[in-house]
């Protein structure tokens, strides 16, 4: 596919025209980053629910996991970046991108991508925490081009990242709700070993049927106006505020189900 097409192919979904625009520099961003640091990364997160699951919600940040050891520094980032995504933004007619440093640490990098100052998206480097199943982890093209490959976690495991994420925020994000809407919608499940991790989080976590269900109960209508209206396209958002977001709620209810079901002792 050439730039049109796929910027087309995101406008299909409802997507504005600079959004698309920055999907594509995303896109574009992690092909280099790959090429450049083979097998340090795995992209994860938002941006990969929309560059691989089709997901309509908006994303600007280019989350990636680096191996402990591996982060490169800010400035080998924005060489690659830079060169990778230059020509493409003045196709765009955005001009000169800028690069700005946001978080350094020996554990997390975050650098913002500008043009004619104004921030387009971020690139986001973590070292991984723990170990991700080989098995989760699968390759994906970028605009069905083999030698634009990125490395990237299944959609279960994402899955089981997002069902974290929501219990574990100090707040509730109604995005990881919607995010688990929509793999599931997409097939996604906790197979048996994702289900047990997910087991010893929660109990490690010590939360309970009450704390979940409350959690679940949070995804109301005010909550999802305020953070869901700005992202996703006005025609599904209308359609989900149409049954009160009931469709957002229930693939909670359904993936936590086994801790629902539980009483408390």
């Amino acid at each position: 596919m050439n730039l049109q097409e796929r910027v087309e192919g995101y406008r299909a979904r409802g997507i504005q025209l600079l959004d698309a625009e920055i999907l594509v520099l995303i896109e574009e961003s992690a092909v280099a980053l790959f090429h450049a640091f083979s097998d340090h990364f795995i992209l994860f997160g938002g941006a990969s629910l929309v560059l691989f699951h089709e997901s309509p919600r908006l994303s600007r940040d280019l989350d990636l996991l680096v191996s402990p050891g591996q982060l490169p520094n800010p400035k080998e980032i924005q060489d690659v970046v830079r060169s990778g995504i230059q020509p493409v933004a003045e196709t765009f007619g955005l001009g000169q991108l800028e690069f700005k440093e946001d978080v350094e640490t020996p554990s997390i990098v975050k650098q913002w991508i500008l043009a004619n100052h104004k921030p387009l998206f971020s690139i986001d480097l973590t070292t991984i925490g723990g170990t991700v199943l080989e098995s989760q982890i699968v390759k994906h093209t970028i605009a069905g081009r083999p030698e634009k490959t990125v490395l990237t976690l299944s959609a279960n495991y994402l899955l089981y990242q997002k069902c974290e994420t929501f219990l574990n925020r100090r707040f509730v994000k109604t995005r990881d709700a919607f995010d688990i809407y929509l793999l599931r919608s997409r097939g996604a499940a906790l197979q048996k070993t994702l289900h047990a991790h997910l087991q010893d989080f929660i109990a490690i976590k010590e939360f309970d049927k009450d704390f979940i269900d409350d959690r679940i109960q949070a995804v109301g209508s005010k909550l999802c106006t305020v953070e869901l209206r700005p992202v996703l396209p006005q025609m599904l958002f209308k359609e989900l505020a149409r049954e009160d977001f009931e469709s957002v709620r229930r693939p909670l209810r359904t993936v936590f189900s086994d801790w629902l079901t539980k009483v408390r002792k």
